[in-house]
């Protein structure tokens, strides 16, 4: 308490010590707001004079007036997709009229800077990304990841599988931890928000290799993109180290739609679209020549499929996820307020039918947004959103015991029919593999549901405000709450049950997630001189959050048959597990602008201490320090050239429980006992520590129609989270300690051109370039394979010093057959990342799209190899299957010979749309303000090398070093849409 004493004592004095003057507001200023080019009113634009409490908005014709003080003042106009414009009233002069640019690459949205401060993106002093909720509600996606492809330098973001509801990477400046959470920070309307993975358990039904074959969700699926207001990406720790050590891995932050002033305004969009299969595998057809090696492969009931010459060839990937069904997505809205109240209301109902049947994801939600004036000093911002989530991923994935769809597929001849019979019994394939596809996929079910509620409020209060000076205080809060129910059902009626020795499975999952936190802060703002001088922008405060996980998971085997309840089994198995963490922080900015707004320098502190640390009363200091110089008209008239630099350190917090050493309850003579773990518990575990430096430019010029971003970065991890093998005599196998350092640089290149800009015809380009390389620079204890990174000798993540963090590693065995000899196959990371989005409009015509490009990383193709084990590839005989399958079946195990190269070019998004004439809206007499009808398409073309189905795939799901690992992956799809949007 003494620090934080001080530390209030302190920034309060100081605040209240800075001087500030009110001055007499003697004279109306009067003018219009316009747009260039066409000279149309702008309404609903804000005026105001900064540093003081006097703004208004225009009218419908673009006028306003604005009472100011006598003396000079600097006035500033901004509008929804315009540029910012300021200017200098001299005490003589009583009209003024402003002229607006569009704001093309939205230079002048604000995006955060602080905590509780924000800032204008062409004077930011790091590098942000920044995405409009347009682009992101442009082309129906599953989720706001999935909408995000290509738009995005420094952020390398990949599916997981193809599998409904979600299941994305996003990854932020490459890899900067081995073994501590990878996820970045989210961040929805101020409330910290979960995407917490609830692992449904089916890996313990189809005997996976690693609990992350469970494929879960992340949870960012449940918000709607169709809310979406902006996404903000603070990428460096000189922008980010204001939330400690929950940013190493990013911050992504969102904001949501909000109400205007004005007369209510209703929106309604629907679309209907479907998916289909983007790629899908061949299998083998066999001639009759084959008989005698389909004898050899799959048995002797092979035999009768030959007795009338060539056996039929049926195509069993296709039966399984050849379907295209109806899916929708209906959006409504109203927005509108007075100069007191503003308010947005949502609501959306999501129903995507994905192409294997029974699978699919649907999404329910309603949100309330509302900024209320309490009194001329009082305002209040309330967000809150309800939503129910809920689908079926399937059963993709690796399964050992040909429960998953893919796995099975591998292992069954074509010209064996898997398709019911009159008495609508499935066959059970011949080979013994004891699977059926058709079957599985009719009768086994994944399926979950989720509620969740996230709600924050927002409180402002204008203490002081004179010419000058200002003083505000914030106080927000805010919770993120779900509840997520899932069942897995292997009934007994299934082939591989039923060669089981406990035949039928259950498996009930259920994760409840409460997230809050709280702040109290106070800004207060200084200007030297009415106009020019030098501006002091002062900002403390404290922050409080508390997050729990509890999961709860029972899994029963040995199922009464056509019974689905836990109970009705004879082996039941319990789980449960709770986590929770709290963090308490302090944080302080100062951020000073001078030489005539050119100069901008930000330094900035946070020194938090969290019970996940094994000190759980030490306090640990992040601090951050950046700056900015413009060079105005360098680069002509009008342009902005900048030079920015910045340094911060943020950190990684302990997983729950690394400062433990728990507890096991194994069976001892058919009952639970209690025996200490293997592993080791570290109860000096402290975070780890990211020390990052940035420096780059960003230029505008050409009248608005360039703009580049170019930043270069370095960043070091230290007090990595690791484990070791302790002396034998200690009991344990494992302990965590923190230990070792890796090293992270890249470069970010954002480069957006409007080559052609006119009254009825714009084209807008932009383009986004990522490459980013790690290296082990230190690392105390042998080399070793992270969890969920591979399959041993069949190719694994291997971390050691000297090497890339990404590197891929176990060409073969050893004469033993089970030691994997050195040798590195590959790497996942890839060699660079660029992104191309284009926007084409011809009066009311909207044409768009994004190209997605990887160029390098390596996929370890374990599909194919199971297809050629199988014997059902469809290259069997040929050079090529040759040239693959006997260095690895001749008896050495190379795995060399199934890695592939992960370079694709995808187009993400295509869309085409136009309003239709008000002529024919006014016709309907609905009172339909605009009218707009599109068709859009996503993921509708892949061009790659790679023989699998998707190199973006990850066997191992989400991790914090991507192993690109193909094994039997639900595919990918693409999706068209068709939609008409009605505003009223």
């Amino acid at each position: 308490m003494g620090i934080r004493r001080r530390l209030l004592t302190t920034v309060i004095a100081g605040l209240l010590s800075l001087p500030s003057f009110l001055v007499a507001q003697t004279r109306q200023i009067t003018g219009t707001v316009t747009r260039t080019n066409t000279g149309a009113p702008i309404a609903e634009a804000i005026v105001s004079i900064p540093g003081t409490g006097n703004a208004t908005r225009t009218d419908a014709s673009g006028r306003f007036t604005l009472p100011a003080p006598a003396s000079e003042v600097r006035m500033t106009v901004r509008a929804i997709g315009f540029t910012r414009k300021d200017a200098v009233v001299p005490p003589s002069q009583n009209t003024i009229n402003f002229v607006l640019d569009q704001d093309i690459f939205k230079l002048d949205e604000v995006v955060v800077s602080g905590q509780v401060t924000s800032i204008a993106r062409r004077n930011q002093t790091t590098s942000i990304g920044y995405v409009s909720g347009e682009d992101v509600a442009k082309v129906a996606s599953p989720t706001i990841e999935g909408a995000l492809y290509g738009k995005l330098a420094g952020v390398n973001i990949q599916s997981n599988s193809g599998a409904p509801g979600g299941g994305n990477q996003f990854q932020v400046r490459g890899n900067n931890t081995i073994l501590g959470s990878f996820d970045p920070l989210y961040i929805v309307d101020g409330v910290i928000y979960s995407n917490a993975r609830v692992r449904n358990g089916r890996n313990a039904i189809i005997d996976g290799a690693d609990v992350n074959e469970d494929e879960p969700v992340n949870r960012v699926a449940d918000i709607n993109p169709a809310d979406i207001g902006s996404i903000e990406v603070l990428k460096g720790a000189a922008a980010s180290a204001i939330y400690g050590s929950k940013a190493a891995n990013g911050v992504v932050i969102i904001k949501t739609l909000r109400g205007q002033q004005g007369v209510t305004r209703t929106n309604v969009s629907q679309r209907l679209g479907a998916f289909t299969m983007l790629k899908g595998y061949d299998s083998r057809c066999f001639k009759a020549a084959d008989k005698d090696a389909a004898v050899a492969s799959f048995g002797p009931d092979a035999a009768q499929f030959f007795a009338n010459g060539d056996p039929p060839c049926f195509n069993h990937y296709d039966q399984v996820y050849g379907g295209s069904r109806l899916s929708y997505e209906t959006v409504a809205d109203f927005s509108g307020g007075s100069d007191n109240t503003k308010y947005f209301v949502s609501a959306t109902n999501k129903q995507d039918k994905a192409i294997e049947p029974n699978t699919g994801f649907g999404r329910q939600g309603l949100r309330v947004n509302v900024d209320q004036k309490l009194s001329p000093k009082f305002t209040a911002e309330v967000s809150s959103v309800f939503n129910r989530a809920s689908g079926d991923r399937g059963w993709g994935n690796n399964c050992n015991v040909y429960a998953c769809i893919g796995y099975a597929l591998a292992y069954t001849p074509s010209f064996d029919d898997l398709r019911p019979g009159a008495d609508g019994a499935f066959p059970n394939p011949i080979g013994g593999r004891n699977a059926n596809p058709l079957q599985t996929v009719a009768l086994a079910k994944n399926g979950t549901e989720t509620y969740r509620f996230t709600g924050g409020t927002t409180l402002t209060y204008n203490a002081h405000t004179s010419e000058r000076a200002s003083l505000r205080f914030v106080a927000g809060g805010g919770a993120d709450l779900f509840s997520q129910q899932d069942k897995v059902i292997s009934p007994v009626e299934l082939f591989y049950e039923q060669i089981n020795a406990q035949p039928g499975a259950v498996v009930l999952t259920s994760g409840t997630s409460r997230q809050l936190n709280y702040n109290l802060s106070g800004i207060h703002t200084y200007r030297t001189k009415s106009t020019g001088g030098m501006q002091f922008t002062t900002s403390a405060g404290l922050q409080y959050e508390d997050r729990q996980l509890r999961q709860n998971r029972t899994t029963t085997r040995n199922l009464v048959p056509g019974q689905e309840n836990v109970n009705q089994g004879t082996n039941i198995i319990p789980f449960e597990e709770l986590t929770r963490e709290r963090t308490f922080a302090v944080y302080g900015q100062e951020d000073l602008l001078l030489l005539d707004d050119r100069l901008l320098i930000s330094g900035g502190v946070r020194a938090e201490r969290s019970s996940a640390n094994g000190n759980i009363s030490k306090y640990y200091v992040f601090p951050r320090a950046s700056g900015k110089y413009s060079f105005r008209d360098l680069l002509g008239t009008g342009s902005d050239f900048k030079l920015r630099a910045g340094y911060g350190e943020i950190g990684t917090q302990p997983n729950f429980g690394n400062k433990f050493t728990t507890l096991l309850t194994p069976q001892y003579g058919g009952a639970n006992g209690f025996q200490v773990n293997v592993v080791a518990g570290d109860p000096n575990i402290r975070p780890e520590r990211v020390k990052e430096i940035e420096a780059g430019f960003d230029a505008n010029f050409w009248n608005g129609r360039v703009s580049v971003d170019f930043t270069a970065y370095r960043r070091n991890t230290t007090d990595l989270l690791l484990q070791r093998v302790p002396a034998p005599s200690t009991g344990f196998t494992t302990q965590i300690f923190n230990g070792g350092k890796i090293k992270n640089e890249g470069i970010e290149v954002s480069l957006g051109v409007t080559p052609i800009q006119s009254n009825k015809l714009t084209w807008v380009s932009q383009t986004t370039f990522t490459t980013t390389r790690s290296l082990v620079v230190d690392l105390p204890v042998p080399g070793f394979q992270p969890p969920s990174s591979g399959f041993g000798g069949l190719g694994v993540i291997f971390i050691e010093q000297g090497k890339s963090l990404t590197r891929i590693y176990g060409s073969k065995y050893d004469t033993d057959g089970v030691t994997p000899i050195n040798g590195d196959v590959g790497n996942s990371n890839p060699s660079f990342r660029m992104g191309f989005s284009n926007t084409i409009s011809y009066k009311s015509l909207n044409v768009g799209f994004v190209l997605d490009w990887q160029q390098g990383s390596n996929v370890i193709n374990l599909t194919q190899l199971l297809y050629d084990d199988g014997a059902t590839t469809k290259d069997y005989g040929s050079d090529a299957w040759r040239a693959r399958i006997t260095p690895f079946f001749g008896g050495d195990g190379v795995i060399s010979t199934y890695v592939e190269s992960g370079t694709f070019l995808k187009v993400r998004e295509i869309s085409i749309g136009a309003a239709i004439p008000q002529k024919w809206t006014r016709g309907l007499g609905l009172g339909v303000r605009d009218a707009r009808i599109s068709v859009s398409g996503r993921n509708l073309f892949q061009f790659t090398p790679y023989s699998g189905l998707d190199p973006e795939v990850a066997n191992f799901g989400a991790s914090s070093i991507r192993s690109n690992i193909d094994v039997t992956p639900y595919p990918p799809s693409r999706s068209v849409f068709f939609n008409i949007a009605l505003g009223f």
